[in-house]
């Protein structure tokens, strides 16, 4: 095992490795930064691929001094294991932070993802957050999550379950999809906004894998604009 206890040393390292200038204005030079206050989703990418290299055990990082960009709460989850899944869903509550079972996207250049404390049952969840009017959404979507496939029982009914949450009535929407399939739409208007509240969604898979999508929808009623999503469970009805 290599020991890297340099914190300066191993912010550059990585900068050169995703081959990244340490002063480019989103630069992905750690995972922490890149991955939760970076806009720029080609970073963030390059940004997975060295955590996924981090928490494979071959590097353990020490951080010291405190107040430099790669935070000693990093260090806190680096060769920490997921925990085994429960509800059959790979990180469904969003706690295990830097195992990479979600995959976001962010077709709107209006809009960021990032992982917000607390959750909803929980210390994080999955949040969406409008900074100004849609720009560039993907058929209306401006931020999508995706789960990591999983196994099933093909012909047996499911319960998919999950918590929302909105900063408004007139925030959007979520949509949510189903091995590509779309199943179900939740608005603040249908639960009301400001609290976190349960939705469940049954559904007979007809192959041996299952895989999520949630679709975060904005309008410009109102702007910025907040959209969360936690405690996602798939479990026989």
């Amino acid at each position: 095992m290599r020991l890297i206890t340099d914190p300066v040393t191993l912010t550059l390292a990585a900068a050169t490795l995703l081959g990244f200038g340490v002063e480019a204005k989103c630069n992905a030079d750690n995972c922490y930064r890149a991955l939760f206050l970076c806009g720029n989703p080609a970073a963030v990418s390059s940004a997975v691929d060295f955590c996924r290299a981090l928490t494979t055990g071959t590097v353990t990082a020490t951080v010291t001094p405190p107040g430099l960009w790669l935070p000693a709460e990093l260090v806190r989850h680096v060769n920490t294991a997921c925990p085994t899944p429960t509800a059959l869903v790979p990180n469904g509550d969003f706690e295990c932070r830097y195992n990479v079972v979600w995959d976001p996207q962010v077709p709107d250049t209006s809009a960021i993802w990032e992982l917000r404390s607390p959750g909803n049952t929980g210390s994080f969840a999955f949040e969406a957050h409008l900074l100004s009017p849609p720009a560039t959404p993907e058929l209306g979507v401006s931020v999508r999550v995706t789960s990591k496939s999983f196994t099933v029982t093909p012909n047996v009914s499911y319960k998919l379950g999950f918590a929302s949450w909105f900063d408004d009535l007139g925030s959007g929407f979520i949509g949510v999809m189903i091995n590509e399939s779309p199943v179900y739409t939740v608005d603040a208007g249908d639960k009301g906004a400001g609290a976190w509240h349960d939705n469940a969604v049954l559904y007979t898979p007809t192959t041996a894998t299952v895989t999520l999508r949630f679709e975060f929808l904005f309008d410009n009623r109102h702007v910025p604009s907040i959209q969360r999503l936690d405690t996602v469970t798939f479990v026989p009805a």
